[in-house]
């Protein structure tokens, strides 16, 4: 497991995420998840999918976690034996995790600063169009 994560409350983007959780809602999707809440739904089926990850080795969710992260997976337990798997799996999720976070901030108007990271920024969405 990776020290700088969203599971240990330590993401890029920690303080986005948890203005982000805020937002959703505590059962089912956001308000219109396809239109002007795209990225904040796609934002909370990630985090579905991140609990699963680390909290079950991907036992319940392992095919929404491939359509929403984009990487093939399986239940931890198929992978379990070929040693650096999982923590390749964990290291391309915490990437792939910053970008949603990222992206759904923006689209909902949140400041992205990098929390736990060298580099001292500001994300907005006026700084993205300049």
């Amino acid at each position: 497991m990776l020290k700088n994560s969203y599971w240990n409350n330590q993401g890029t983007f920690e303080s986005a995420a948890k203005e982000l959780n805020k937002l959703i809602p505590i059962e089912g999707s956001v308000d219109k998840p396809r239109s002007t809440n795209k990225k904040l739904e796609k934002f909370r089926k990630a985090c579905n999918c991140y609990h699963d990850l680390y909290n079950n080795g991907l036992g319940n969710r392992a095919q929404e976690f491939r359509q929403v992260f984009g990487i093939a997976s399986s239940p931890y337990k198929r992978y379990g034996r070929f040693g650096q798997f999982m923590s390749t799996l964990y290291a391309r999720t915490e990437a792939k995790m910053n970008t949603i976070v990222r992206e759904a901030a923006i689209e909902q108007g949140i400041a992205v600063t990098f929390d736990n990271s060298l580099e001292p920024a500001v994300i907005t969405a006026a700084s993205i169009d300049a």
